[in-house]
């Protein structure tokens, strides 16, 4: 089969790989139909020889197909049908699966990345390949409703496997209330849908901070941002302090996580707001710790990576009855044979590209 797979550092190539078996009772074997391309990955690959990327890793944690094999254990979906997968893997049993934070779950990991494969048994691959083997199936596919299984709305529930979810997740943990004016930092796939997402929680003001014209712009056309800033020409904090008389912004959603954003994230908080970490800039360079500023202020800061499985069942029907279309952020959809020019498309913000979707 054709698989995207880690070659060197910035380096995927496509080839043709061993297809994926049935390993444990509780398998599914997926059909990929369309897989997504995550800035996720693009730091995998960036960063390979540190985030400990073998040679060969097939890439991927966003897909959506049609089930091919199951395991005897396997009772959530059948073969044939349509699903999406949670870009982590859940065994949906343990104790933080049952409390609904999925993301810690005993024996997760992340599709398409090193990180935890060993709790899901050998050959945990990813997405972005004709095929792959998902452990724990009952926990980890979600059957696509009525409205959403004919194969052409493939694009509108892929984003519910990680960005649209990650986007909702900062809705969510940054407190968004009625009436109240949001901030959104970071002008990418995960800030395009952080901005969609806050639109569901009666939001008055979207503020989408980015440094991409383009994208700020696509933010106001297509997610629903009401306000956009260049911050390579505005300063975001000034320009939150005069919309909001002075006082600053209630929620604000930071989809980078370096210290900058984190710094301007607390400038432009008003006394008592929450702010909703969900990049992972800190993890390439370390970050100032800033309690001192959050405590005096009242300031709550919730980081986490998204519980994608406990809203799951709330986002696909958003989906299927029109609420949210998160498939405008695939600006871009290839043949899966093109992965590399995907990537380099993402890589380089090239071309007005936003995300791109792989299709073996």
């Amino acid at each position: 089969m054709k698989a995207t797979y880690y070659h060197d550092r910035a380096e995927v190539r496509v080839g043709n790989l061993e297809e994926p078996s049935l390993i444990k009772d509780t398998d599914a074997i997926v059909r990929v139909t369309l897989a997504g391309i995550c800035g996720a990955d693009l730091d995998f690959t960036q960063n390979g020889p540190e985030m400990g990327v073998q040679q060969g890793m097939r890439l991927g944690h966003e897909f959506v197909g049609v089930v091919e094999a199951v395991g005897k254990d396997v009772h959530s979906v059948k073969v044939g049908e349509r699903v999406v997968a949670s870009a982590m893997f859940v065994d949906g049993e343990c104790h933080y699966c049952k409390r609904e934070l999925t993301s810690a779950c005993e024996h997760g990991g992340l599709f398409g990345s090193p990180f935890f494969v060993e709790h899901g048994g050998d050959d945990i691959q990813g997405g972005q390949s004709e095929f792959v083997r998902v452990p724990y199936a009952n926990a980890s596919l979600f059957t696509l409703p009525e409205g959403l299984s004919t194969g052409a709305e493939d694009a509108k529930a892929l984003p519910l496997a990680d960005n649209f979810a990650t986007g909702f997740h900062g809705a969510l943990n940054s407190n968004v209330r009625p009436g109240e004016t949001v901030v959104v930092i970071g002008d990418g796939a995960v800030g395009q849908c952080s901005v969609m997402a806050t639109s569901l929680f009666g939001a008055s003001q979207i503020v989408f901070v980015g440094r991409h014209e383009g994208r700020l712009e696509f933010g106001r056309q297509k997610s629903g941002a009401t306000h956009t800033v260049n911050g390579k020409l505005t300063d975001p904090v000034e320009y939150v302090k005069e919309l909001t008389q002075g006082r600053g912004a209630m929620s604000i959603i930071d989809t980078i996580g370096n210290q900058t954003s984190l710094k301007q994230s607390l400038d432009m908080a008003q006394a008592g707001a929450s702010i909703s970490v969900l990049g992972f800039g800190h993890l390439y360079a370390p970050v100032d710790a800033p309690y001192s500023e959050a405590l005096f202020r009242n300031l709550t800061i919730h980081t986490g990576i998204v519980n994608v499985v406990a809203y799951m069942q709330k986002l696909l029907p958003l989906v299927e009855n029109g609420r949210i279309d998160p498939s405008v952020i695939f600006t871009d959809t290839l043949p899966l044979a093109e992965a590399e020019k995907g990537y380099a498309l993402m890589r380089d913000r090239s071309a007005g590209t936003i995300k791109v979707a792989l299709q073996p």
